[in-house]
């Protein structure tokens, strides 16, 4: 059994009813298999107010401690539990430094 982490300096602050769903999906996944670790939430640079992560609508989270293949399960799984019509996730920046997976309410879409 794993547990949702969060990086230490990661902020939540606003938390959107999208945001809330997406910290959810994120826990129950954790919970079936290892942990994940949130590496950003509305902290950071992102690409200004509007960014759905200033907006509490988007979390990225670290994936190098995971396998290729656990990381295919684990975007498979949240994103399952998300749904692809409201939510986008993708593995972003693969194979570098800054790889991470990034979860938000889909562009253009309102939540709830």
């Amino acid at each position: 059994m794993g547990v949702l982490r969060v990086k230490e300096g990661v902020e939540f602050n606003p938390i959107a009813p999208g945001g809330f769903r997406i910290l959810s999906a994120l826990d129950q996944v954790a919970a079936q298999g290892g942990d994940l670790t949130i590496s950003s939430g509305s902290d950071g640079t992102h690409s200004g107010p509007t960014d759905p992560h200033k907006l509490g609508n988007a979390y990225d989270v670290r994936t190098h401690d995971l396998s290729a293949n656990e990381k295919t399960s684990v975007l498979a799984a949240v994103m399952t539990l998300l749904g692809w019509d409201r939510f986008y996730g993708f593995l972003e920046s693969p194979n570098t430094e800054n790889e991470h997976f990034h979860f938000q309410v889909k562009k253009g879409t309102v939540y709830p």
